[in-house]
């Protein structure tokens, strides 16, 4: 195994809250626009489990470094989810028990389509898929990233703050593994460069979009980022992608927040 991924590991682990101050989360309590965030981040990261099983299908997930990698990011994702939901609850609006239960029933068309079609694609274009699956991986982490490095600056609840600060950092690694491994396979193929253009042009959509409606994305994209930091969140998300090979220029940000009203 190499070098990276056993760094990856040894670093590898649930956030810490033993030391987190819960009546003091409790007394400060959560602001409506919040617990709106902190409800369809936790309803998210839950899900994680799902698109691990389309991975699954892969044949690049039998190599062992992404069979590592892809454990570690579950297990890291779900306990994200998992606390919280706790601090929801501890603030006073716990989420139902069968909650992951009811939001898979509330996914989407595109969210059908990735279901349906990423398994069956993965098995036509089998050696040029998994860039493409690496590179719509490397967009939502770092936009999801971004969110928790926004929450945290504009909260008053201690508890929420320093868990926006662990998540970040394990979310900032996420991205990095997923950035650079879609980079490495979009270099070797032009098959791969093409197809990723294609598709994440065709049927991109930001964190969420695929269970929630567009109403709640816009709105939680308005809440985290108002005014100009929008604008700059989705300038800079654009530019980033497009500095992968064969994403030269695209642009998936800036028109679906402009095309539902949210720039």
């Amino acid at each position: 195994m190499n070098s990276e991924i056993n760094r990856y590991i040894a670093v590898s682990t649930k956030i810490e809250t033993k030391d987190l101050d819960w009546e003091e989360a409790k007394r400060v309590g959560l602001t409506d626009d919040e617990r709106f965030v902190l409800t369809y981040f936790s309803d998210i990261e839950s899900q994680t489990i799902r698109y691990l099983r389309t991975l699954l299908q892969m044949r690049i997930a039998l190599r062992p470094s992404v069979a590592a990698f892809l454990t570690t990011w579950n297990y890291e994702e779900f306990f994200h989810g998992y606390e919280l939901a706790n601090l929801l609850a501890v603030c006073g609006h716990p989420l139902e028990d069968d909650r992951v239960e009811r939001v898979q029933k509330r996914a989407r068309v595109n969210e059908w389509l990735e279901a349906m079609f990423a398994p069956l694609l993965s098995r036509i274009f089998a050696s040029q898929f998994p860039a493409v699956y690496l590179s719509f991986g490397a967009i939502q982490e770092m936009t999801t990233l971004r969110g928790y490095e926004h929450l945290r600056n504009y909260t008053q609840n201690p508890v929420l703050r320093t868990l926006c600060d662990r998540i970040a950092k394990q979310e900032r690694r996420h991205f990095a593994w997923y950035f650079n491994h879609a980079r490495e396979l979009l270099e070797q193929s032009q098959g791969a460069r093409l197809l990723a253009r294609k598709l994440l042009e065709f049927n991109w959509v930001p964190v969420g979009a695929g269970v929630k409606t567009p109403a709640e994305v816009t709105r939680l994209f308005t809440i985290l980022f108002p005014g100009q930091s929008g604008h700059k969140l989705v300038h800079e998300v654009d530019t980033k992608m497009g500095t992968l090979p064969g994403l030269e220029g695209i642009r998936l940000m800036e028109p679906y927040f402009a095309r539902v009203g949210a720039l």
